[in-house]
């Protein structure tokens, strides 16, 4: 949700209509402050004077940049998945898959995943922080994991009648029941039986 930046000779950038430069070094300890305030006291108590606390900076450098906490938080997460969550194409359902969901599961175990659970708590009371939380967090990583089903289909892996829909919405709802319902660790084994005894078996049904 950032405004668009232009470049200036040394590397940094120049926000529209802020005329200060933007030094770009700063933002990835901004967001990383943003992400521990967030887990520490949830989205409704995260202001910006705590995160220009946590990252030592002034709070202009954060309104530099993002013009609001819901701007700072979701820029975040984009920031999150975009480094974190791969697309393997590894030539097979089962390995991309395998791939994608272990990578997910250590993202959600680090330090992001407070952060994503203090803000799932959140949703219910906040429409707008919802909305794009579910665009800019949960659309990609299902995005990723259709793309990796159609491209099964394609190789003759998967039949087209098979319900991929399902398997979509269970392969990310599973890793996150598992993070914050149910306790248990999010580590390979359970991945490795969330593919063998749930999501190759509906792939390999016709419909």
């Amino acid at each position: 949700m950032n405004a668009p930046t232009s470049s200036l000779p040394d590397g940094t950038s120049r926000s529209p209509g802020r005329g200060r430069p933007r030094d770009a070094t700063r933002d990835t300890a901004l967001r990383t402050a943003a992400m521990e305030v967030l887990a520490d006291v949830g989205y409704r108590a995260l202001t910006m004077d705590a995160v220009a606390a946590r990252a030592r900076a002034g709070k202009a450098t954060i309104y530099r940049r993002w013009e609001s906490k819901l701007d700072l938080v979701i820029d975040t997460c984009n920031e999150l998945v975009q480094r974190n969550i791969p697309e393997p194409d590894l030539g097979s359902v089962p390995a991309d898959l395998g791939e994608f969901l272990r990578a997910f599961a250590a993202f959600l175990t680090g330090p992001a995943g407070k952060a994503a659970q203090a803000l799932v708590g959140e949703l219910p009371h906040e429409r707008e922080l919802a909305d794009a939380f579910r665009e800019s967090f949960l659309l990609p990583q299902r995005n990723v994991l259709r793309r990796i089903v159609e491209r099964g289909v394609e190789r003759g892996e998967i039949s087209p009648q098979a319900p991929m829909d399902t398997v979509v919405e269970l392969a990310g709802a599973a890793l996150l029941h598992r993070l914050m319902l149910t306790g248990e660790p999010l580590d390979d084994r359970f991945v490795d039986r969330l593919l063998q005894d749930a999501l190759l078996p509906l792939l390999r049904r016709d419909g």
